[in-house]
Formats: structure tokens, sequence, C-alpha cells
């Protein structure tokens, strides 16, 4: 639904101001006592024989002047009608509205019709009779048809509403085409079926006030079309070329009545007033049309440059922002070189260090071949303090036989004093046969005593010795335990110190690798910034151009705009 209250596009009030009196002036004229009828010169045969060629081409051209005049009108309206319907298409091309199409092909086809109405006029094409109704009623036949088709056009444009739906709006242009080409058919039919026909109804009464009653059937079409149906279907779809469909009643009513009421014979005023009035009848679509495609193609020059203005500013929106891409990779670029120098300085630094590292490695691996030598001199060691553990155990075990030793030897030396005594008693007993067997038990008696006390002194000293033998034993095992325990978490330590110098190593491997491929990826990164940067320039140079075509375009359409 459209709002009232909103200015419709129609036809400019001069055009309509222009056509109403266009269709008065004629008659205005009349009174004036102006003729616009071309009855022709008839020719007497018993004159014509004693002419020469020109005077008789002059007379000839003279007779036929009507029907040149006629002819003349009738193509004018079938190449307005042509015009019309290619005008048409081209508007549909642009703005997919199939209004412009269905009654262009109905105005053509009206058109076509009034082609064959002048062909048949001429004799052109190949009657079988030479009756003078034909050119009257072939008339009222192609005007009826165009009455009938436009209402029929129209109508079904109000029924479907084809701007709605695209799908529709191909298949309503199919189905008007196709009853368009079956009007022609049947009109065509109609006018060759009279044309061969011997006898044509009448349709000049010279002597009435309606002196071509046919006529008045197509005026009371136009006038209901445009009364009713046109004005609904300009409401619908309001456009400059419904409201030209409107006012084109305003012509053909006009016609109409100056054929109904004004002409009595072929050729006359009101038959040469009804056939340039026709002309505008279809002149006025025509112009509606041409406004609309002017209109149409303003709204989409306007929005073309619209469109063209926005991208235009977001051209130099970008090309700003490339600018400032470009100021910041330059300093980017710069930030990539310095990364890249340093990235070198450090993989110089790193290789000295994988060196440093390496050496480290190799002396490490030095100095656990020396720990693990020393490993082995403290298990030499703690066997050799076993084995002299064992020895001092063995000789502790030993000494332990001594007191038992000691004790036999001070219990011989008691019993050897106890004889000794025992044989001085008996010697001295015997007399001096016995004195020198006293003299020995004495000196026994004297070694048994000094027996005893050595055993004596020897005793304290093995008990010491003992001691001692023991405590040896006990520090020689209290040393292999530091021994074990010390060889141990040596071994911890240099096992501890290995892993932590292989990871060392394995790091500094890493970080050189991993320091080289950020060297070459820095180089390509740099390499990268600078072939975009170079790029980027290109492209601004290319893109400055392109704004520069870009808004000498705008600017023409812009004039060509102003210019419509």
């Amino acid at each position: 639904m459209h709002n009232p209250s909103i200015s419709r596009p129609n036809v400019p009030k001069s055009i309509i101001f222009g056509i109403i009196i266009l269709c008065i002036l004629p008659f205005l004229l009349n009174q004036l006592g102006l003729d616009f009828s071309t009855p022709g010169t008839p020719l007497e045969v018993t004159e014509i024989l004693d002419w020469d060629s020109e005077k008789l081409t002059d007379a000839l051209h003279l007779t036929l002047a009507g029907s040149f005049v006629h002819t003349l009108l009738e193509w004018t309206a079938c190449c307005a009608a042509i015009v019309i319907v290619f005008l048409s298409l081209l508007n549909y091309t642009a703005t997919g509205k199939p209004i412009s199409p269905i009654l262009g092909l109905a105005l053509f086809f009206a058109g076509l019709m009034d082609a064959f109405h002048t062909l048949m006029a001429n004799r052109l094409l190949d009657l079988a009779i030479d009756n003078p109704n034909l050119i009257p009623f072939t008339w009222v036949i192609c005007r009826l048809f165009h009455a009938l088709i436009m209402v029929f056009g129209v109508s079904i444009l109000i029924v479907y509403s084809p701007d709605t739906d695209r799908k529709n709006q191909r298949k309503t242009l199919i189905f008007i085409s196709i009853f368009s080409c079956i009007f022609g058919i049947i009109a065509y039919g109609i006018i060759n079926f009279y044309a061969s026909n011997h006898n044509l109804p009448e349709t000049i009464f010279p002597n009435q006030i309606i002196s071509r009653p046919w006529d008045v059937i197509p005026m009371l079409i136009f006038a209901f079309a445009g009364l009713v149906i046109y004005p609904k279907f300009y409401q619908q779809n309001p456009n400059v070329f419904t409201h030209s469909i409107v006012i084109s009643v305003i012509p053909n009513i006009a016609t109409q009545l100056y054929m109904a009421f004004g002409s009595s014979a072929l050729f006359d005023n009101g038959f040469n007033i009804a056939h340039f009035l026709k002309i505008f009848a279809y002149l006025v679509p025509l112009i509606g049309l041409s406004s609309d495609y002017i209109n149409s193609y303003r709204n989409q020059n306007r929005s073309l440059s619209i469109d063209l203005q926005r991208s235009w500013e977001f051209l130099n929106s970008l090309a700003d922002q490339v600018l400032d891409s470009t100021r910041l990779t330059r300093p980017l670029q710069e930030s990539g070189e310095q990364l890249e120098s340093m990235v070198i300085q450090q993989v110089t630094a790193t290789q000295e260090a994988v060196q440093t590292t390496q050496e480290i490695s190799a002396v490490s691996e030095q100095l656990f071949s020396i720990v693990g030598e020393i490993e082995q001199a403290f298990t030499r060691i703690k066997n050799s303090g076993d084995s002299l553990s064992s020895k001092l155990g063995n000789i502790a075990q030993e000494t332990t036989h001594l007191p038992q030793i000691i004790n036999q030897i001070n219990y011989i030396a008691t019993q050897t004093k106890m004889l000794s005594l025992n044989a001085s008693i008996e010697a001295t007993k015997v007399g001096k046969e016995g004195t020198g067997f006293t003299v020995i038990a004495n000196e026994i008696i004297k070694l048994a005593e000094q027996t005893s006390a050595i055993t004596q002194e020897i005793n304290p000293m093995i008990q010491g010795m003992q001691a001692a033998v023991n405590s040896g034993v006990k520090e020689m095992n209290k040393l292999n335990h530091l021994t074990i325990e010390e060889v141990n978490k040596l071994t911890a330590i240099t096992q501890t110190i290995d892993r932590t110098i292989k990871m060392q190593r394995d790091g500094a491997y890493k970080i050189q690798e991993s320091l080289k491929e950020l060297s070459y990826a820095s180089e390509n990164a740099s390499n990268y910034l600078r072939k975009t940067l170079d790029k980027t320039n290109d492209s601004l140079e290319n893109l400055h151009q392109s704004v520069e075509q870009l808004q000498a375009e705008m600017l023409r359409l812009a004039d060509r705009d102003k210019a419509f």
C-alpha cells in the first residue's frame, strides 16, 4: 500500500496540458476554417490518354496523396510502438520489473496490427477483393484490439502483482506474450477473413450524427480503462510509465471521437486528425517510459555515485592505513635487522659457550676418570683394611690362647720349683753325695722363680697387646664403613656432575640449533619485510592512480547526471 500523502511520480503537468491542447487544437482550427483532409483528385481515363509520363506521375501522386498521408501516419505510430517495446526491454534489464515489457509488448502487438492494417490499405498483401469498406473495417478491428490488449495486460498485472516474485514475473511475462500473440493471430485472422469476404459490414454512415458507430466501442473501452482500470493500476504501481498509460487515454478517446463523429469518408479531415492523434496515443507511453528509464538511470547513477564516493573514501582511508602501516613497517624492518644482528651475536656467543661446554665436558670426563681411579683406590684401601682387620682379628683370636700358655708355664714353673725343693730335701738327706744335686735343684728353683716372674711381666703386656689389637680391629672396621660411605657419596656426586654436564652440553647444542633457526627465521623475516615494503610502495602508487581515475569517473558521472 502506498501512502497518498507522499507525492507519486507522474507525467509532468505541462505535458498533460500540452496533450489536451493538442487534442482540442484540430477542432479549433477546423472552426477557423482549416481543413486537414487529403481527398485526392480522381483520374478520368479519357483525359490521361493524352498526358505525358511526368504529368501522369504527378496526377497519380495527387490521386494517392491521401493514401500516402495515411501510410505515413500509420507507420509513424508503428515505429513508436517498436521503439516502446525495445525501450521497455531495456528498462526491464535495468530495473528487473516486468511491468514495462508486458505493457510494451501489448503496445507492440497493437502497433503490429496497425502495420497489418497499413499493408492491407496499400494493397501490399494479397487480397481477393477490392472492397471500399476494407480500410475502415480493419481500422476498427485494430483499435478494438488495441483497447482490449491494453485492458487485458493491465488487468493481468493488477491481479498477479508481479513485482513480489521474480519467478512469477517471468511466468507473467511469458503468459502475456502468449496471449498477445493469440490476440494478434485472432485479429489478423479476422482481418484476413473479412478481407477475402465480398460482404464486409458497413462501418461509415455519412448522414448520421455518429458517422462511424463502430468506433464508439473502442472509445467506451478506453473510457472505462481510463476511469477504472488504469488509475487502479497506477495506484498499485506508481511510476511515470504507468501514469502515462492513464494519460494515453486522452489521445485515444480523442482519436475515437474524431473518427466516430468527424469522419465520413476515407482521408477526410476527421480521418487524418484521428490518425495523427493515434501517434500521440503511442508517444505518450513512450514519453512516460523514457522518463521512467531516465529516472531509473538517474537513481542508479546516484546510487553508483554514492557507492563510488564511499569506495573513494574507503580507498583513501585504506591508502592512509597502508601508509601508516608502511611507516610502522620501516621501524619493524630496522628492528628485524637489529634482531638479526643480535641473533648472530648470540649465535657466536652460544658457539663459544658450546665450545666451553665441550671443554668442560672433556675435563669432567677426565675428572670422572680420576674419580673412578680414586674410587678404585678407596676400594683397594677397603679391601686392604678388610684384610688387615681380618688378620688383626686372627691375631686377637690367637692372643686369647696366650694366658692359657702363661698359666701352663706358671704351673710348670711351680711344679718345677716344688720338684726342686723336694729334690733339695732329698739331697740333704743323702749328705755330701747329694750336694751337687742340691746346687742343681737350687738353680732350677731360681730358674722357675725367674720364669714365674717373667710370666707375670708378660701377662700385662699380652693383655695390653690384646686390647690394642681389639681396638685396631674396631677402628679398622670403622674406617672401612667410612670408606664405603665416602666412596658411595663420591660416586653419587660424580654421577650427578656427569649428568649435569651432559644436560648442559645437550642444552647448549639445542640452544645452538634454536639460535641457528632463529637466525634463519630472522633473516627471512627481514627479507620478507623488505620485499613487503617494496610491494606496498608499488601498491600504494597503483592505488593512488586508481583513486585518481575513480575520482575522474565520479566527476564524469556527476556531469552526465547533471546533463540529464
